[in-house]
């Protein structure tokens, strides 16, 4: 019987900047699906409501966390890109 590898689980591009935006846009997509999950449950339960909500506000502040290191790396790379010319 022939052994199956598993997949490879490292990213097709080797690249920080790669990674922070795909963790940005699942953060927000996931943070919009919750508020939606909220707005459904509120009309009949609190309680996984609030669930929800508190799984959209995680979300919403790891989009935030995600954007500002993305944006203090690209900040940093255009530095040295204009100290190279």
């Amino acid at each position: 019987m022939k052994a199956i590898s598993p997949p490879s689980t490292s990213p097709p591009v080797d690249d920080v900047a790669y990674d922070l935006i795909l963790v940005l846009q699942q953060a927000l997509e996931d943070a919009h699906r919750y508020a939606c999950f909220a707005a459904m449950r509120a009309r009949d339960d609190d309680e996984v409501a609030s669930f929800f909500d508190d799984l959209a506000a995680s979300d919403r502040d790891i989009a935030q966390r995600s954007k500002a290191l993305l944006l203090a790396r690209l900040g940093a790379g255009a530095a040295a890109v204009g100290a190279d010319g």
